[in-house]
C-alpha cells in the first residue's frame, strides 16, 4: 500500500478512538492513571502475538529507541486524556495540526533536515488552519484543554522524529514489536507512585466486563492506527510529509463528532452550532490546501 494511503487510513482509526477515549474517561475510568494503565493491558497481548509471528529481534544499542517511543506514547496519553476531560474532542483533534510544525522545527534544529520553500508554505497554511479553531467563540480565549493537548502534541512530535530515525536502523516489524513492548512496560511504571497505584488497583477491583471490552476494542483501533502510520513513516520520503497528511484526522473528527452528537447526545455531546461547525470546517479546508501545496 502507498504511504499516502497508509497516512490517510491511520487517522481514521485514531479519530474513532478519540471519541471512544472520551466515552471511556467519563463512563469506565476511575481517573487518568486508571485510564492509562488499562490502555496498556492490550499491549501485552499484542506483544505476545507479534513475538510469536515475528520473533524477538536481536537487541542492539538502537533497541532502546522503539521501547522509548512506546513509553512516551503512553505518558503522552495522560496529557491528552486531561485535555479530553476539559474540551470538545473535535476541536482538540484539529490542534493536532501543530504536530508537523513542531516536527519541522525539531528536525531542522536537531537533525539538520532541509526544508524547501514549498514545504514551509504548506506548514504555515496548516498552522493557520489550526489557529482559526484554537479560540472559543466570542470570548477570545483559548479552547478548553489547550495547555494539556499542547504538551501531548510536543511529545508526539519528538516521538515522530525518534520513530523516523529508529526505522533507519531496524526493520518495521522489529521496531513495531519493541515499540509495543515499551507501551506495555509503561503501564507497570505507574505502580511506583502510591497514589497512582491505589487508583489503578481500585479500577481493577471494580472493573466490569464492559470496561475490558471497551478498552480492548479501543486499543485495537489505536494499534491499527499506529501500525498504518509507522509503516507510512518507514516507506515515505520524509517524516514531515507523513505528519502533515495524517492531519486529515481533524476532518474525520469533525464529521464523527457531528454524527454522534445527533445520534447519541446523551453519550457524546459537542458544540455543533452553525458558527462552530463553519469555523472548524474552514480550518480543515485550509489544512487541506496546505497538504495540497506540500504534495503538489
Amino acid at each position: 500500500m502507498h504511504w499516502i494511503s497508509l497516512s490517510l487510513l491511520g487517522p481514521l482509526f485514531w479519530a474513532s478512538s478519540n471519541f471512544v477515549d472520551k466515552y471511556i474517561l467519563s463512563k469506565h475510568s476511575k481517573g487518568i492513571f486508571d485510564f492509562l494503565f488499562f490502555s496498556t493491558i492490550t499491549s501485552w497481548f499484542l506483544f505476545v502475538l507479534l513475538f510469536i509471528f515475528v520473533g524477538m529481534p536481536e537487541l542492539t544499542v538502537y533497541s532502546w529507541i522503539p521501547i522509548l517511543t512506546g513509553v512516551i506514547l503512553i505518558y503522552s496519553y495522560g496529557f491528552y486524556g486531561k485535555a479530553l476531560e476539559q474540551g470538545d474532542t473535535s476541536a482538540l483533534v484539529i490542534l493536532f495540526k501543530l504536530i508537523p510544525v513542531i516536527t519541522l522545527i525539531l528536525a531542522f534544529v536537531f537533525l539538520g533536515q532541509t526544508v524547501s520553500s514549498r514545504e514551509l508554505l504548506g506548514f504555515l497554511i496548516v498552522l493557520a488552519g489550526a489557529t482559526i479553531v484554537s479560540f472559543e467563540k466570542s470570548r477570545g480565549v483559548l479552547i478548553k484543554g489547550f495547555g494539556m493537548i499542547l504538551i501531548a502534541i510536543f511529545m508526539w512530535s519528538v516521538m515522530t522524529l525518534f520513530i523516523d530515525y529508529g526505522l533507519t536502523k531496524m526493520s518495521f516489524w522489529d521496531y513495531f514489536l519493541l515499540d509495543t513492548l515499551g507501551s506495555a512496560i509503561a503501564g507497570l511504571t505507574f505502580f511506583i507512585v502510591p497514589a497512582m497505584r491505589r487508583q489503578i488497583i481500585d479500577g481493577l477491583k471494580t472493573a466490569t466486563t464492559g470496561k475490558y471490552v471497551w478498552f480492548s476494542g479501543n486499543n485495537l483501533l489505536d494499534f491499527f492506527g499506529q501500525m498504518s502510520v509507522k509503516k507510512a513513516l518507514a516507506i515515505a520520503p520524509s517524516a514531515g510529509l507523513v505528519t502533515v497528511v495524517t492531519q486529515v484526522q481533524s476532518f474525520y473528527a469533525i464529521v464523527i463528532g457531528l454524527v454522534l452528537t445527533l445520534l447519541i447526545p446523551k453519550i457524546i455531546k459537542e458544540d455543533i452550532s452553525r458558527f462552530t461547525l463553519v469555523k472548524r470546517f474552514v480550518g480543515a479546508l485550509i489544512m487541506f490546501s496546505g497538504v495540497y501545496i506540500l504534495l503538489a
